[in-house]
């Protein structure tokens, strides 16, 4: 027997499965899914089994060893594989890395092992341990020769070492000998309290009760404790406390669960469309309940880490056992969290976009809060869309999909319309609470009366007023840094980054110039490098300019910041916004993490600025998602006092900041008219093709060839243009842009293969919006 495997090595060459012996110890165990360690070529590498086979004309080394006692890819993670690879190709390697949990995959190192000390080279024998191994790391690169030499004549052996990143946590724990005589143990009073409350304790526990390690060692050696290793648990520390509260569900929400329950055990998706404030997590909760009763498991996706938080502690204040899974957690405690999800001791799953992929057998419900977010949309490595991955599962399960947000997209909203969604909507607030008040301030009116600050002054009024009545306030601000570039006043020139076509964003509070597609920093000088004068100012306003002119104009304001910036610690969104939420900050000013899922019931004020910078995006879907931006943020006052909302900029008669106010549908209404005048989503299918290289006239050059094969295919082709960014990473990029209503995937996907060459690579972006 045969098995056709897929190695972790990615690389187009080798993008491809290759057939393996299996060793007669693992007929009939070895299955589709599990993965193996496989020979290839002077390596050992893990592999992926996709198909057992009888015949092979190929294969001529055997499986090494056999990782799994079950498959870790059933079948329905075969499907969501489908699924991926039927929207954007990309490597089988990266696939499955993409949608197996990170704690499953392997690490590698090289080890050298003495074999032969006497006639070992004396210069690298102090590069060995005690043990006689040498642990090899990049830079040893320059022993690689010698090293090949020593092995051929015996003296060493060198390995290829692979570790799981993941693994179990253990501690020393000790159980008392129960068939131990008893008068013995009695001279030991305060071990026989202790273990006549429960019958395990680790080492750790037994110090803090004031037992010391020398008499442990002594009640081993008398056999009075019996020493083991113990699981240990990794708990994710959270910052909240819990605090459940009982609320009775209104007549919309009392409609929207029963419609969804009744739709337990079927295929069906629902869009439940709730005003900010409304209610939509009651609403889960109840629902969840009603699922748990039936021994299944729930799927709980947030958009963003930020989003965790809040959420963690709603869901953990009602249900025991939940499961919490994002990319900030240690490899120790993502661990933890997938084998209580394996196990099924947490029947709740709580995550961001990578947990769609979990696996969950009895999975019995899904829920996509903020489902109009970009973020659940994978647009580096492999690119997939959660929302479609979501919707295979459902079907897959022949469960509900939950699709919940105050704005939905226009997609997702047409689709409701059309029917294929199922519409539930809550309309207004709990006790009937008023959505906030929402003015517009025209900054060109504001400086025709002499005011330059960032603040109008409207909005610094009632900002003071809400200092002065113990309120809170919230500043949007999406702009990352302290100025958006800096600019030699002298000469005009603009530091950019070396690799790619931008400016550097200056972060004042680091003295540094970043850039924030290839991570090249380098540090700020008032010098500048071409006339050499000292002229280098910066130019426009960051987040931090913001917050360095709030906390002059406001003093006396305790002020919090999130942004990408200052949330890079782990726990950091959780800290943030818990000190808010229990009233440590007058003022939160953040960027769009700000904007969506967070409840202060302090908070009267909601401040936008600049709004409109939102709108100077290259993208059909600005406006949209501009507007649910302005629209959630601005949600986020008066949830329990009367609030209002003040929305800055020089430009505000665009229709997306306009309807902030008017409300959802005529929002809706006019954004749908324009993407049907314009073909766009979803009344035409949009793709684009990145054809990026290193030279910039043979990547147009092949970018032109292919648009010409393109336009016999029936497809309406534009371009190739420059891309907004037209080089990043020293590589020039082109898009060609495809407008259709059907599409033959496959016959693309091996046109724009057929195109790609060792220079130019290319790679193709779906529509994300499409079923």
């Amino acid at each position: 027997m045969y098995a056709k495997v897929i190695v972790d090595i990615k690389t187009e060459e080798l993008n491809h499965s290759f057939d393996y012996i299996i060793p007669a110890q693992f007929e009939g165990f070895l299955e589709r899914g599990m993965r193996v360690i496989v020979p290839f070529g002077v390596q050992t590498r893990l592999g992926y089994v996709i198909e057992i086979i009888e015949k092979s004309s190929d294969a001529t080394k055997e499986i090494q060893e056999v990782l799994d006692a079950v498959p870790v890819v059933d079948e329905e993670t075969f499907k969501l594989m489908d699924t991926i690879m039927d929207s954007a190709p990309s490597l089988h390697s990266a696939v499955f890395e993409a949608v197996i949990p990170s704690e499953l995959l392997v690490s590698y190192h090289k080890e050298v092992h003495l074999l032969d000390s006497k006639n070992m080279d004396q210069e690298l024998l102090g590069l060995f341990n005690t043990k006689g191994v040498w642990k090899l790391t990049q830079k040893d690169q320059i022993y690689y020769p010698k090293l090949k030499r020593l092995e051929q004549k015996g003296i060493i052996s060198i390995d290829t070492v692979l570790k799981e990143k993941g693994s179990a946590k253990t501690e020393v724990s000790f159980t008392m000998n129960t068939e131990h005589n008893y008068a013995k143990i009695a001279s030991y009073p305060i071990i026989l309290d202790l273990y006549l409350n429960k019958p395990i304790y680790t080492k750790k526990e037994l110090l803090s009760f004031g037992v010391s390690a020398s008499q442990m060692n002594t009640l081993v050696k008398h056999e009075v404790l019996i020493p083991d290793q113990t699981d240990v648990f990794r708990d994710i520390k959270h910052y909240f406390d819990l605090e459940h509260k009982e609320i009775t569900l209104t007549e919309e929400q009392m409609f929207a669960k029963m419609r969804i329950l009744d739709s337990l055990g079927k295929k069906e998706t629902f869009l439940l469309k709730g005003i900010t404030g409304s209610g939509k997590t009651e609403v889960y909760i109840h629902i969840i309940e009603e699922v748990l009763k039936r021994g299944e498991q729930v799927l709980f996706l947030v958009p963003e880490i930020t989003l965790i938080g809040p959420m963690a502690q709603r869901l953990k204040s009602v249900f025991d056992h939940v499961a919490i899974y994002h990319s900030a957690l240690s490899k120790g405690e993502r661990y933890d969290q997938y084998k209580m999800i394996q196990t099924m001791e947490a029947r709740i799953v709580l995550g961001t976009r990578s947990a769609v992929f979990l696996p969950m057998k009895h999975l019995g419900l899904i829920i996509m809060d903020e489902e109009h977010d970009p973020s659940y949309e994978q647009l580096e490595g492999v690119i997939y869309d959660a929302k479609n991955i979501a919707l295979t599962r459902s079907e897959y399960h022949q469960i509900p999909l939950i699709l919940g947000s105050a704005t939905p997209s226009i997609v997702s909203m047409y689709l409701a319309e059309q029917g294929t969604y199922q519409l539930l909507e809550l309309t207004y607030r709990p006790l009937h609470l008023q959505l906030p008040q929402i003015k517009l301030i025209d900054m060109k009116d504001e400086l025709k009366n002499k005011n330059t600050s960032i603040f109008s002054r409207d909005l610094l009024s009632a900002m003071k007023k809400r200092l002065e009545k113990k309120e809170q306030t919230i500043l949007l601000f999406n702009r990352k840094g302290y100025a958006p570039f800096v600019l030699c006043r002298q000469c005009g020139d603009v530091p950019k980054c070396p690799h790619c076509d931008i400016s550097l964003t200056y972060y004042k509070d680091q003295n540094s110039l970043k850039c924030h597609y290839c991570g090249y920093e380098k540090p700020f000088s008032i010098t500048c490098d071409i006339c050499k004068e000292n002229a280098v100012k910066e130019v426009g306003a960051g987040i931090e300019y913001v917050e360095q002119v709030l906390r002059k104009t406001l003093p006396e304001a305790k002020i919090l910041r999130m942004d990408a910036n200052v949330t890079k610690t782990k726990g950091s969104h959780e800290m943030i916004w818990n000190a808010f939420q229990n009233e440590e900050a007058d003022i939160l000013l953040g960027t769009q993490m700000i904007a969506k899922g967070l409840d202060f019931p302090k908070v009267t004020l909601v401040g936008v600025l600049m709004a409109d910078v939102s709108l100077k995006v290259p993208s059909y879907r600005a406006s949209e998602l501009a507007y649910m931006l302005f629209s959630q943020v601005t949600g986020r006052s008066g949830r329990f006092l009367p609030g209002e909302a003040i929305i800055q900029g020089y430009d505000l008669d665009h229709y997306a900041i306009k309807n902030v106010s008017t409300g959802y549908d005529a929002f809706y209404k006019e954004a749908l008219f324009n993407r049907k005048i314009s073909s766009y989503p979803p009344f035409m299918q949009n793709s684009q093709i990145l054809v990026e290289g290193e030279s910039y006239l043979k990547t147009y050059q092949q970018a032109f060839l292919l648009k010409k094969k393109l336009n016999v295919m029936g497809i309406k082709v534009l371009g190739p243009t420059e891309a907004f960014i037209k080089k990043i990473k020293d590589k020039y990029r082109f898009t060609i842009t495809l407008k259709y209503e059907h599409m033959d995937f496959k016959n693309l996907f091996q046109l724009i293969e057929s195109f790609e060459t060792k220079e130019i690579s290319m790679r193709f972006y779906p529509s994300l919006d499409i079923i």
